[in-house]
This record gives structure tokens, sequence and C-alpha cells, in this order.
């Protein structure tokens, strides 16, 4: 059977057209798509700079949702779609300071030659860990009271920087034992007891309702996590 050539022709510019529809429409998607996107990060930007000006005019505590989102000119949709509640929110304003944290103080932890002993080590892991929770307080003490569900609270002690603090006592501990500074014990009771005490939600209350300075809850940390498991 032959083909007719000009049905075959009329074939391929019909194929030809409907392609050029497909990628014209592909492209249209694929510009809208990127809009999207760019006007997503900038009100997420914009949420995240209005909420620190509020915070900073009236105080974390006492700023809403509902005036973040009006202050920024957004609707609360558009908030809640970028943060489910005040944590998150609080928790991206603190990230950057988190990481640089992390990074800092882990190249500390990490420099045996310049502090051999586990037990030092440990001593300013507890007391930046404090410093960084006391200047960031409100952010922080927010972020626990945003975690009201069951498996909410039990993130105050497995959170991604909690998490991280936990596994640096537990290295920490570990290798005091073997260095025999420290005398055998639970070393992953101990942690989990040590993040307890470094919870934000007490040092804001041993702050602001004890009236206890940043220097004496340091000192009574590490008198109980530090000096206490020392071999005499």
């Amino acid at each position: 059977m032959l083909l007719n050539p000009g049905s075959f022709v009329k074939k391929q510019i019909q194929y030809s057209e409907m392609s050029g529809t497909m990628q014209e429409e592909f492209r249209i998607e694929h510009t809208q798509n990127r809009v999207e996107r760019r006007d997503a990060r900038e009100n997420r930007h914009l949420l995240i700079e209005t909420a620190k000006r509020l915070f900073a005019e009236q105080g974390v505590a006492t700023t809403t949702m509902k005036q973040i989102a009006g202050a920024a000119g957004v609707s609360k949709g558009t908030l809640y779609r970028h943060f489910a509640d005040k944590g998150e929110l609080c928790r991206a304003l603190i990230r950057e300071d988190v990481a640089v944290f992390q990074e800092r103080v882990e190249a500390l932890l990490i420099d045996r030659q310049q502090i051999p002993s586990a037990v030092k080590r440990l001593e300013i892991l507890i007391a930046e860990r404090i410093h960084l929770a006391e200047h960031h307080l409100p952010l922080f003490t927010a972020i626990e009271e945003a975690m009201s569900g069951v498996q909410e609270q039990a993130r105050r002690f497995r959170g991604p920087f909690t998490a991280w603090t936990h596994t640096q006592v537990v290295a920490l501990l570990h290798e005091g034992i073997a260095q025999a500074e420290i005398v055998p014990l639970d070393v992953a009771y101990i942690a989990d007891v040590l993040m307890a005490a470094m919870s934000p939600a007490l040092l804001h209350y041993q702050r602001n309702d004890c009236g206890y300075s940043t220097e004496r809850i340091i000192a009574g940390m590490q008198r109980l996590f530090v000096d206490c498991i020392q071999r005499p």
C-alpha cells in the first residue's frame, strides 16, 4: 500500500504544530512556576523581616501571628503556608545563628591538641549552650511553647539543635570515661538530664522568676554535670 505524500506531509505539519504548542505551554508553565517560587521566597523573607521588627518593638510573647500577617500585608493563609505556628517562625529567625554556633563550638570540641581534656571541653559546651539560649531566650521559649502535643513535646529533647547538642555531650562523656577523667556512668541518661537542665523554659524561669544570674546557672550546671562525675 502506497502512502499519499501529501497526507504524510500534512500529518508532519500537524505534529509539528502540536509539538510546538506543547513546548510553548511547557515554557509558560515553567515561567509561572518560577514566578511563584520567587514570590514564595519574597513572601517568606518579608514575613521573617516583619516578625523580627515586631518582636523587637513589642516582644516575642505579645506579638501574634495575625499582627505579623497584617504588618507584612499578606493574608493569614499565606503566613501559615510558610510557618505552621509562631515556633516555626522563631526557629527560622535563629537558624543562621545556630548554624554559626554549631560550626564554631564543634571546632573547639574536636581540638584535642589545644584542649586535651574531655571534661574541659564539656565545660565549654555547657557554657556556650547556655549563653546562646540566653541571647535568644524569648525565641527559644516561644519555640518550646508552640510544642503543645505529646509528640511535639518530645521534640524538645530530640529536635535538630537539641539532638546535635546531645550527640556532643554523649561523645564527650564517653571520651572522658575512656580517658579515666569521668567515673563509669549511664552516658545516655546523664546526657538526657543535662539537656533537660539546659531547657530554655527552665532557663527563662531561673532568669526571670528566680533572678539567677547567667554565671550562677553555668556554675551550678558545671558543678552537677562536670565536677560531680569526675574521678577523685
